[in-house]
């Protein structure tokens, strides 16, 4: 994704005065249990102490705030303070398998053995599939981190995301947003859906998702649909390629409209990333006042998406340049997730509404630990948990450039054959799909909430990604 061109005006400068204000009016109403200490070194210790923990729950059982310290070996510092508050109830389910596709997993089968790693970092004869195996990765191996993270940047998603409304809640810790949560759904313009056939309708109202406090002081409607060209399993009689011209110098093209409230409608975003990893991205922003389409620099990724708690290189917990980074395996964890959501929604409550009411299992996680090349990058260090049988993310925390718990984001995900709705773009893809995401700034007493709703993995043909990345045709789109 991309941001934040609103900046540039001033409506967007007001506004971003306001979060402020309500960021101070936040902090002074928000509970003790959302206050943290922890830095970059209680995170290794937590890791140490907990190495070999064995849960002393089991499937079935519903864990309270007066088991918190039961799920402490499970469940990272920072977060777990999060959960401490009366009403906070966890419903703990066995874990199930995520296995890749079929045809994932014969890829992995058939080319992982020929991949290796260039000198740089970079990738030679990988093919598609799984890069690298798990058996492979070690603590004490240098090389682990890398491999860790293109096991990520490669791991089963069909063609890519797609959601017809990802909501973005600007949410200030204390007080209530009564009145304020979202209740119906508005839907995207009918040609950025770009040929995706459906039957399923949003819901209603989905204000009932939305419990516990915390103040919401703006919501963004925006459609999303990230699309895959190249290194693809379910293509891989076509050379893995997606098959327009441009497959083979494309990793995946990302498309970003608003179109709700008023003052960001018709606001677009396309960045496309480069099967090269040394090659920039490139991105054009559509400004609907204007009517002008311009290039934009995304190469500077650490600043805000759209004023919220996230930037363009946090998304999926990574979404940036792997050789942008020094990479650190440190080791597996389990660790409690929300891997298989109850519903296909997300559903939220606590003080400050930002915790998911959900059920939870405990699942293996790779431990990894980006820390920027760049030496003004706001971050001194990430540390994301990434589930070990598919790759797929649930955590991050970020520290600032003083070793403390700044930032961490928490990812809800569904089992796409557990789909009820959307069910047409998710039965049979065999992925986990993200549902929800919530990124909480510990230090300024905020979050930023992130709803899909009509999320799917849905195929993809030339046809029919053509128009919706063909920079030419922005401007016609909108007329």
């Amino acid at each position: 994704m991309l941001g934040n061109i609103l900046r540039n005006r001033r409506r967007a400068i007001s506004f971003l005065s306001m979060i402020a204000v309500m960021s101070m009016l936040g902090a002074s109403r928000a509970g003790a249990q959302n206050v943290t200490s922890d830095t970059r070194a209680t995170l290794d210790q937590w890791m140490a102490k907990y190495a070999n923990a064995k849960p002393e729950f089991k499937a079935g059982d519903i864990l309270t705030v007066k088991d918190l310290e039961r799920i402490r070996p499970f469940v990272p510092p920072g977060w777990i303070e999060q959960l401490d508050f009366p009403e906070f109830k966890m419903e703990i389910m066995a874990a199930r398998s995520h296995a890749p596709r079929k045809d994932f997993q014969e890829c992995t089968e058939k080319y992982q053995a020929q991949v290796r790693l260039n000198p740089d970092g970079s990738m030679a004869n990988y093919v598609c599939g799984q890069p690298f195996p798990n058996s492979s990765l070690s603590p004490s191996d240098p090389l682990s981190g890398i491999k860790a993270a293109w096991n990520f940047d490669y791991r089963w998603q069909n063609y890519g995301q797609f959601s017809l409304n990802y909501l973005f809640i600007y949410d200030r810790f204390g007080g209530s947003h009564t009145g304020d949560a979202p209740k119906s759904l508005d839907s995207p313009p009918s040609n950025w859906v770009s040929g995706v056939e459906y039957h399923s309708r949003l819901p209603d109202n989905v204000s009932d998702d939305f419990g516990g406090g915390g103040t919401f002081a703006r919501t963004l409607s925006s459609f999303y649909r990230r699309v895959y060209f190249s290194h693809l399993a379910q293509r891989a009689d076509n050379k893995g390629l997606l098959g327009t011209s441009d497959s083979g110098d494309i990793l995946w093209k990302e498309f970003t409209g608003f179109f709700s409230p008023y003052d960001v409608r018709g606001q677009v975003f396309i960045t496309y990333r480069y099967a090269d990893p040394h090659r920039a991205d490139d991105a054009w922003a559509y400004d609907p006042q204007s009517r002008r389409v311009r290039r934009v620099s995304v190469e500077v990724k650490s600043d805000s998406v759209e004023g919220t708690d996230t930037t363009q290189e946090d998304f999926y917990t990574f979404s940036g340049r792997a050789l942008h980074w020094h990479w650190k395996f440190l080791g597996w964890k389990d660790v409690l997730a929300v891997l298989d959501a109850r519903d296909d929604y997300p559903h939220l409550f606590g003080p400050n509404g930002e915790i998911p009411n959900d059920r939870w299992s405990l699942r293996r996680f790779a431990a990894i630990e980006r820390t920027p090349t760049e030496a003004r990058h706001p971050y001194s260090s990430v540390l994301m948990f990434w589930d070990a049988e598919n790759w797929h993310p649930w955590m991050a925390l970020a520290f600032d450039r003083q070793g403390k718990l700044w930032k961490l984001w928490e990812l809800q995900n569904r089992w796409t054959e557990d789909m009820k709705n959307f069910a047409e773009i998710n039965h049979g893809v065999e992925s986990t799909i993200l549902i929800g995401e919530n990124v909480v700034d510990l230090q300024n007493r905020r979050a930023t909430i992130f709803a899909g709703y009509g999320s799917g993995y849905p195929n993809a043909t030339p046809s029919n990604v053509s128009q919706l990345y063909d920079i030419s045709k922005l401007e016609e789109m909108h007329r």
